[in-house]
């Protein structure tokens, strides 16, 4: 028979009890185990005592919280939380909720990431934040590296940082320094590693982590959250999500799945590439079948496996519109195939085969006596024309190799057509659409990123330091699209004057905090001069825009355009299409499913089976969504209904 526990007390359900309850796989959907609603009479007086005679009208209080525990002679049914749904004067309607349903039951709600009591750093010694410079997660749940809370970019256009910017923990600037020191008037400002949070969090819920996917990734552990908070306490340096969203936007990112198990109040955060890799196999034989197989076609997929049409939603500023294009927008753009200079291959990394193009062949364009751009450059900043070079470039021994230039590049600035900000233009090229969405047409299946890969910008400071830091101040929209007042415009152009509604808080920023080096890249050797230098990037290619077009500089117009391959062992790119990018790397589920079809197939089992696990059901492969069990007549039935997926 049927029993109940709620707190350790008995109560008595009727003896002909009927009732459902399911069991959840996550790596479908964040719902785990739980239970229809259960009819529990108060005219019985052992239960109006557990129940603390809530039926009356001078009784308000509501029990919360408390642990419940349904078994039968089997064993145990479902143990997780009660959540009272209803009291009437003759009976309670409860329900149990376990695994990850008691996990998002207690999540839910109003609660808040700023609600939690996530802890402090402490005091920090300049001493300890240099240490946390050459320390990783889990020795530091935070890195004191160099962010960039108020952008003054060189000339108003591009990527380099002027003097007058304000930096948190900015580095002294030393020439041939083998080692990393603080300025000692520096705001120090600690930005937390991203699993750091995440484990947090769970232990201000009561979980303890069990395996952590994400600290056990090479890529992933070194993400920390950028943001510009003056604050030691680690729920102050994020935004004030609610915890589910926050869950949600780490699963969808980081490609993982929390799974809780409620006997031992613990978590597994496992990667949704390799969930089922060691997976047990339930076998059902067609004998056990019950009845005829359900199928339903066409069917949206579940909501944990939409990476089909995934985007960033990024806030609208000027890097960012560069940094991803709005689909549509996309279209109407025309790509053009770089021709190869051969005279300037070894230019390791610089344009001068975009330029080429540009200038139709014509190599007397890059001696021009005068910095002003001929008007074929002025042609293709106002024209619908990106640029895509593919050629091989040189390493440092001679070989030609293809460096990853997967993103086509534009005309971003022509010196002379305009001002920004009161800052004349300079003559630039710029990469586009890095961190683009992926777009797949034959479904409308979306999902939105709201953990965004921060904007790099590079510190110049002095001839012989530069180097990629991320910027922490928000912004206050995203991707804007084409209007009538375009009509006539270049890509930037119309980027420029795009403009969208979404809220700063919307996001959090990440990046890769890639340690101490002379921001080394792949083909480049940095001579004595160069310091080390703490780097968080948010890919491995990056493309510095330098001012051009100077005289007392001393550079022409065409020079200075400059895309690098950070020297590093890992996919370290937050793109979402690039051959190392998130869809690959994380997101990709080797083992192809038909999310279209849906099987509903009931069977019978003396043992409870197992979501999680693949189903050989006569013969073929499925992967489990869900398991319906019922109790009829105060019993277990021994006939289960599930719902599954075929493995193609």
């Amino acid at each position: 028979m049927i029993k109940l526990l709620i707190d350790g007390s008995e109560v008595h359900l009727a003896a002909d009890i009927s009732l459902e309850f399911y069991d959840r796989n996550p790596f479908f959907t964040s719902e785990g185990q739980h239970t229809l609603d259960i009819d529990i009479s108060l005219a019985d007086p052992v239960n109006a005592v557990v129940y603390n005679a809530m039926h009356r009208i001078d009784v308000t209080r509501r029990p919360q919280n408390r642990q419940a525990i349904l078994y039968c002679e089997k064993g145990v049914i479902i143990k997780g939380t009660e959540i009272i749904l209803e009291i009437n004067e003759r009976s309670a309607k409860i329900q149990i909720v376990s695994g990850n349903s008691e996990f998002n039951y207690l999540v839910g709600g109003d609660r808040y990431l700023r609600d939690l009591d996530l802890g402090d750093v402490g005091t920090i010694t300049a001493e300890t934040a240099k240490r946390s410079l050459y320390s990783h997660y889990p020795e530091f749940d935070y890195v004191c590296s160099p962010v960039v809370a108020k952008a003054k970019i060189t000339n108003g256009i591009g990527n380099e940082l002027r003097s007058s910017s304000t930096i948190y923990n900015e580095v002294n600037e030393v020439a041939k320094a083998t080692t990393v020191n603080l300025k000692s008037d520096t705001t120090i400002c600690p930005q937390p590693y991203l699993v750091a949070v995440v484990t947090r969090v769970l232990k201000a819920l009561g979980y303890t982590i069990a395996y952590d996917a994400i600290a056990a990734n090479a890529e992933l552990s070194r993400l920390i959250l950028v943001h510009g908070y003056k604050t030691t306490k680690y729920n102050k340096m994020v935004e004030n999500w609610t915890v589910s969203d926050f869950i949600s936007e780490v699963e969808n990112l980081c490609g993982v799945c929390f799974v809780v198990d409620n006997m031992a109040k613990s978590v597994e955060i496992q990667t949704v590439r390799d969930y089922y890799k060691s997976a047990a196999v339930e076998h059902i034989k067609q004998n056990d079948v019950i009845g005829d197989i359900n199928k339903q076609y066409d069917q949206d997929p579940p909501d944990n496996l939409v990476y089909h049409n995934v985007a960033y939603k990024f806030p609208s500023t000027d890097i960012y519109k560069f940094y991803a294009l709005d689909p549509d927008f996309e279209k109407r753009i025309t790509y053009e195939s770089c021709m190869p200079e051969a005279d300037n291959m070894d230019k390791y990394c610089e344009l001068y085969n975009v330029w080429y193009q540009i200038f139709g062949g014509d190599t007397d364009l890059f001696n021009t006596s005068d910095n002003k751009p001929p008007q074929a450059v002025r042609d293709a900043y106002h024209s619908m024309v990106a640029y895509n070079d593919n050629t091989k470039r040189p390493n440092p021994d001679l070989t030609y190799i293809g460096l990853p230039l997967e993103f086509p590049f534009i005309v971003r600035s022509v010196e002379g057509t305009g001002v920004k900000d009161g800052v004349s233009y300079c003559t630039r090229l710029t990469m586009i659409n890095q961190f683009g969405p992926r777009v797949d047409d034959t479904t409308s299946d979306k999902m939105e990123l709201r953990l965004v890969p921060v904007e790099n910008v590079f510190s110049h400071l002095h001839d012989y330091y530069w180097y990629p830091m991320p910027i922490c101040e928000n912004g206050d929209g995203d991707v804007g699209t084409e209007t009538d007042e375009d009509a006539g415009k270049g890509i930037a152009e119309r980027l420029y004057n795009s403009t969208s509604e979404a809220a700063a808080k919307d996001n959090m920023y990440v990046g890769f905090y890639m340690g101490v080096s002379k921001f080394e890249c792949n083909g480049e050797t940095k001579d004595d001069k160069y310091p080390v230098v703490p780097v968080t990037i948010n890919s491995r290619l990056q493309m510095v825009s330098r001012p051009s077009g100077q005289p007392s500089v001393g550079y022409k117009y065409w020079e200075l355009q400059r895309v690098m391959y950070v020297n590093a062992d890992g996919n370290y790119d937050l793109s979402i299409n690039s051959t190392t990018g998130m869809y690959v790397t994380h997101w990709q589920i080797p083992q192809e499913l038909d999310l279209t079809t849906v099987y509903t197939i009931r069977f019978r089992s003396l043992q409870r089976r197992d979501a999680r696990h693949i189903f050989n059901i006569s013969g073929r492969k499925f992967y489990c969504q869900q398991l319906k069990y019922d109790v009829v007549g105060g019993r277990l039935s021994d006939i289960i209904e599930g719902t599954f997926y075929p493995l193609k």
